[in-house]
């Protein structure tokens, strides 16, 4: 008996050697068991030292899964988090390597790394993500992947406020329903505006897949929302094509405005189809050129409600049905930082431009209402990229050209320069936001308005209405190296905004037609455990000088994705 133990342990130990790769192998000083994820800056300093040789191939994938607690540490050690990690399923292996832009037996390409990295550190069931190197044998790597898992089953019981409306929720929702990596929820809201039972689902990997898929449905009190869509995206700066297909019902009541006060109530129905491709054309010294193509079907209907003012004269129905083309181009280059827009995480902000401009044309002969020309465009660039700067502007631009009444429609362009000073290396930031909006020929469902949710916190909602909107915003920023419980980070924010909407001919904007101003302070909470992608807002904000007739304080709790 001894003798067949002592075989059989010989056997396998002798299978253990035979498993390792052949040649001598070179091992990293970096390995993922070093790593600190709640350190986002250990997370980046922590770079593999080894030299990946020229003909390198991608030999072993090593998938590393942390727990949302490490029970190692005395600090996560208790009761609760032992009880949650139980709880919790681990997000699949399966689902992870689908997310991954190689696959084992790949040619080694420079920032594949990188750029997986990016990908995982969009999922909203993963608190961080790690990638390199870790051993080298011959020409053969093998790639170690660390992530850690949030706990994503969460009964959604909140409310928010802002430009003095109140908004409460209560539902169920888990991203990463049973490990999958899909995401599956159910919600009752409730505002100011409408009641609303949802359900929504989305799969982005399909089947294992890059492919991705979803669906959802919304009952409201005035009307109803339905939506579905299938795609396989550009999912790697590689990646030779794209497809996608979607469609969207939506009706609902829409509120008109005058002046920026309510004037009258009316039901909007929309529905929206497209389909579209695009190809990887050229690439050169990270710059990337892709074509685009497809077609759309955007309708719009509207119908005065029982006691409501006749607009009908005033507003039209209108289709739009359109094949269009169009290219996208890219520099490919990225930087990771800290304490940009979230609190404790590594971000990855572009160091280059995104240009993609389409357009397209709209005949009666493909269903449309009239002809009409569509062109849309769209401009990002990073002015300035350091360890403790970053700096990007922007420029959009969409609307049609009337071929029947020779005028362009709903013609709107933003131009906005954001920068950000700070928060990379130390524990405070500053940041600043400039931005400027052109409209030209708004149909009525289409305003610019100005206050409360959509800029200058210390006002109610829609408070000045224009075809011209200008907003500043200037806050001081602080990110505490505090972290209670292992569970929470804080941050605290001072600011102040500054901003009006009006006409270009004069007519009135609102109650109040000047420049408006406000200043106020707030805390920001997010968790690097539980929904870490979500963020609380808590805002006091005091208009300046305003009119007597609006609160003197605007109390603002929200759920956000950034600072």
């Amino acid at each position: 008996m001894q003798r067949w133990l002592l075989f059989c342990g010989s056997f396998l130990f002798c299978q253990d050697l035979a498993a390792e790769p052949a040649g001598n192998c070179t091992v990293s000083e970096v390995q993922p068991e070093t790593i600190d994820l709640d350190r986002p800056r250990d997370q980046l300093a922590r770079q593999s030292d080894l030299v990946i040789p020229e003909d390198a191939r991608i030999g072993r994938i090593r998938i590393i899964r942390r727990p949302i607690f490490d029970t190692s540490d005395p600090d996560q050690d208790n009761v609760l988090y032992r009880t949650l990690n139980a709880l919790n399923t681990p997000t699949w292996e399966s689902a992870l390597r689908a997310q991954l832009v190689f696959s084992d037996g790949d040619l080694y390409q420079p920032g594949m790394l990188a750029e997986t990295e990016r990908v995982l550190r969009q999922r909203q069931y993963l608190a961080a993500a790690w990638v390199g190197v870790t051993r080298i044998c011959g020409n053969e790597l093998e790639v170690s992947v660390l992530v850690r898992d949030t706990w994503t089953l969460l009964p959604t019981v909140g409310a928010s406020r802002a430009g003095g409306e109140n908004t409460t929720s209560t539902g169920l929702s888990d991203p990463n329903f049973l490990g999958s990596g899909k995401s599956l929820g159910i919600a009752y809201t409730e505002s100011a505006d409408r009641s609303q039972t949802s359900l929504n689902f989305d799969d982005p990997n399909l089947l294992g897949t890059h492919w991705q898929t979803g669906f959802s449905y919304a009952s409201r009190s005035d009307g109803r929302g339905r939506s579905a869509y299938l795609e396989r995206p550009f999912y790697s700066e590689r990646t030779n094509w794209r497809f996608g297909l979607s469609g969207t019902e939506d009706v609902r009541e829409q509120t008109l405005y005058v002046g920026a006060q309510a004037f009258a109530n009316y039901r909007r129905r929309s529905e929206f189809a497209s389909i579209d491709t695009g190809w990887r054309l050229a690439e050169r010294n990270n710059r990337q050129l892709r074509l685009l193509a497809g077609y759309r079907y955007d309708t719009k209907e509207f119908e005065r409600l029982p006691g409501q003012f006749d607009f009908s004269p005033f507003i039209e129905n209108r289709t739009l049905s359109y094949p269009w083309v169009g290219f996208d181009y890219r520099e490919n280059r990225f930087r990771e930082m800290t304490n940009l827009t979230r609190l404790q995480r590594v971000e990855d902000v572009r160091d280059g431009f995104v240009w993609r401009t389409e357009l397209g044309y709209s005949s009666p002969g493909l269903g449309a209402t009239e002809d009409r020309a569509v062109l849309n465009m769209d401009f990002r660039d990073a002015l300035l990229v350091t360890d403790t700067n970053y700096a990007r502007y922007g420029f959009n631009q969409s609307g049609t050209w009337r071929f029947d009444e020779h005028r362009f429609e709903n013609l709107l362009g933003t131009v906005s320069l954001e920068y950000f000073h700070g928060g990379s290396v130390t524990w405070n930031s500053w940041y600043t936001k400039l931005s400027f909006t052109a409209a030209h020929n708004l149909t009525l469902d289409q305003q610019l308005l100005i206050g409360g949710d959509n800029g200058l916190r210390g006002y109610p909602n829609d408070y000045q209405q224009g075809n011209r909107r200008a907003l500043w915003t200037l806050e001081r920023r602080y990110f505490p190296d505090w972290y209670p419980f292992k569970l929470f980070r804080l941050g605290g924010v001072v600011f102040t905004d500054v901003g009006r909407a009006w006409f270009s001919d004069g007519r009135s904007n609102g109650p109040d037609q000047g420049v408006l101003t406000n200043a106020g302070f707030g805390l920001r909470l997010a968790s690097s455990r539980i929904e870490v992608q979500r963020m609380l807002h808590l805002d006091l904000a005091f208009p300046l000088g305003a009119d007597d007739n609006i609160d003197q304080v605007q109390i603002l709790l929200r759920g956000r994705t950034s600072f």
